[in-house]
C-alpha cells in the first residue's frame, strides 16, 4: 500500500509534456506513474481533478540571513516558499573573508532544523583562501556550485577582477562536469561612471526609471560577454544569474550556438516587473528592473530556450528596513518574492503570454536541478525521484496580501493585485505539507542536498 496518491489531475512533466495519469509515493520516493485503474491503495488520496501536477518547483537563486540572521530566515523563508509551490531553494551563502570549512557545518544544521524545503548551498568566492579550498568545499561538504560578482553592491558585497575570476574558473572547471560556476555579469567600471552621471543630473530627486539608468543595460551585456569568453577559455560550467536586459539575450542567443556550457537563469521579477512599475522603490534592486522592451525580450529569450531556468533573487526584507519613503539613493535593494514565483510565471507567462506549461516545469523545475547535479532526484515526475509535487489551480486567482505569505516581510511588489493561477497543495517528501495555503509540515524533514563529482 501506498503512503499517498495523488489521482485524477494531469501531469506536467518535463521532456514529456501533459498526461493525464496518476502518482504513488512511499519513503518520500515516488514509486509509480499510471492510469488511475493501475494506481495501488494509498494511506492517503489527494483529488487532483481539474488540476495540475507539476515537480516540486526549484528556486536556484535566494539570499537568506540579511535581516533576521539565517536561521530565522530559514524558518520563515522557506515556509513561504513551500506555500508558494517551491520545494527545493539553492542558497547563496556569502563569508567575505576566511574559510568556509568553520561555518558550513552551523548553516546545515540550521537548515536541517529549520527548513521547509530541501537547500542546495553555492558558496561567493572572495578570497583567494576561499579559492584555493574550492576542491575541499567539494569533497568535505558536497558543494560543488560556487559563484563570483563582476560587479558589487556598495556596502554589501566587493567586486572581484577578472584575473581573480578567470583562475576561480579554471579551479571550477578542474573538478569536473558536475561543477559549476555563477557569475553576476556587469561591469564595475561602467556602472561607477554612470552612477556618478546619473546622480548629479537628478540629485535627490530621482525615480525607480532613474535607478535603473545608474546601471546601464549595456554594462550587463559587456559582463556577460566577458564571462562566457572566459568561460571558453577554461571549459568551465557557466551560471549567468539573474539576467535582466534585452542586449545581453542577444548576445548570449549568439554565444550559445557556440557554448552550449552555458545556462542562463532570468527572475520572475524581471519578467513581470519594470522601472515605470507603480510599485515604486518597493521594486529598488540590483540588478536593477528595466524597462517594458526588456521583459518582452527575456520572454522571448524564454520561448527560444536562451533562457534556461527561472529564480527569484529572493532577498526579504521589511519596510523599515527596505526604507521605500528615504527616496532613490537611500531606499534599500532586496525584495521577498518566493511565495508569490510560480503564481507570476503562471499568471503572465501562461495566461498572457501564452508560454506553455511543459516550458514552465522544465525552466522552473527540472533546468535548475540538472545545473546544480540534483537531477533526476528532483526536477522531474519519475519513479525513484524525490516525492515533491506541486499541485496548481490555472483558473485561481488571489489577491496578492503579504499578511498571507508566511514570510516576515511586511510587502510584496504585487501586493493589491490579482494573479490567475495558484499552488492549492504542495507535496514534500510524500507527504501533503500545505494545503489551501495552510502550511501543514513543520520544519525538522528537509535537508541539505549534498552532491557529489
Amino acid at each position: 500500500m501506498a503512503d499517498l496518491v495523488v489521482s485524477g489531475g494531469t501531469l506536467v512533466t518535463p521532456g514529456v509534456g501533459l498526461v493525464r495519469a496518476g502518482v504513488a509515493m512511499e519513503g518520500g520516493k515516488i514509486t509509480a506513474v499510471a492510469r488511475e485503474e493501475d494506481l495501488p491503495n494509498a494511506r492517503e488520496r489527494v483529488d487532483a481533478r481539474g488540476m495540475h501536477v507539476f515537480p516540486g518547483f526549484f528556486d536556484p537563486h535566494i539570499h537568506l540571513g540579511a535581516i533576521l540572521g539565517f536561521d530565522e530566515e530559514t524558518y520563515t523563508e522557506t515556509r513561504a516558499a513551500l506555500a508558494g509551490g517551491i520545494t527545493t531553494v539553492g542558497c547563496f551563502l556569502r563569508r567575505l573573508e576566511g574559510s568556509y570549512a568553520d561555518v558550513l557545518p552551523a548553516w546545515a544544521s540550521g537548515i536541517e532544523k529549520q527548513a521547509s524545503t530541501d537547500v542546495v548551498f553555492h558558496l561567493q568566492i572572495f578570497t583567494k583562501e576561499q579559492r584555493e579550498e574550492i576542491p575541499r568545499y567539494a569533497r568535505e561538504f558536497g558543494v560543488t556550485s560556487f559563484k563570483v560578482y563582476m560587479a558589487g553592491i556598495p556596502k554589501v558585497v566587493p567586486a572581484v577582477d577578472d584575473g581573480f575570476i578567470l583562475e576561480t574558473m579554471r579551479r571550477v572547471a578542474a573538478l569536473g562536469e558536475r561543477a559549476i560556476l555563477s557569475v553576476h555579469c556587469e561591469n564595475q567600471p561602467m556602472l561607477l561612471a554612470a552612477h556618478e552621471a546619473v546622480v548629479a543630473a537628478k540629485g535627490e530627486h530621482g525615480t525607480l526609471a532613474d535607478w535603473t539608468d545608474t546601471r546601464p543595460n549595456y554594462a550587463e551585456e559587456e559582463g556577460v560577454v566577458r564571462a562566457s569568453f572566459m568561460a571558453g577559455l577554461t571549459g568551465v560550467r557557466l551560471y549567468i544569474v539573474h539576467l535582466s536586459t534585452a542586449e545581453a539575450v542577444g548576445r548570449l542567443r549568439e554565444i550559445r550556438a557556440r557554448n552550449r556550457r552555458i545556462t542562463v537563469e532570468t527572475t520572475s521579477m524581471y519578467l513581470t516587473v519594470n522601472k515605470f512599475d507603480p510599485a515604486g522603490f518597493l521594486a529598488k534592486m540590483v540588478p536593477p528592473v528595466r524597462g517594458p522592451e526588456d521583459q518582452d525580450a527575456l520572454w522571448q529569450g524564454v520561448r527560444d530556450d536562451v533562457i534556461d531556468t527561472f529564480g527569484t533573487d529572493n532577498t526579504s526584507r521589511n519596510l523599515a528596513t527596505k526604507k521605500p519613503d528615504a527616496g532613490w539613493l537611500k531606499s534599500m535593494s532586496g525584495y521577498p518574492a518566493l511565495a508569490t514565483h510560480v503564481p507570476l510565471l503562471l499568471h503572465e507567462g501562461y495566461h498572457r503570454r501564452g508560454i506553455a506549461l511543459q516550458a514552465i516545469a522544465e525552466k522552473g523545475c527540472r533546468n535548475p536541478a540538472m545545473a546544480y547535479g540534483v537531477y533526476p532526484q528532483k526536477g522531474t515526475i519519475a519513479v525513484g525521484s524525490d516525492a515533491d509535487l506541486t499541485v496548481v489551480d490555472l483558473e485561481r486567482e488571489r489577491v496578492v496580501d503579504p499578511a498571507t505569505l508566511h514570510s516576515f516581510s511586511d510587502f510584496n511588489v504585487h501586493q493589491g493585485r490579482a494573479l490567475k493561477g495558484w499552488p492549492v497543495v504542495t507535496i514534500k517528501g510524500g507527504v501533503v505539507a500545505v494545503r489551501e495555503n495552510e502550511i501543514l509540515m513543520p520544519p525538522g524533514r528537509c535537508r541539505v542536498l549534498r552532491r557529489t563529482l
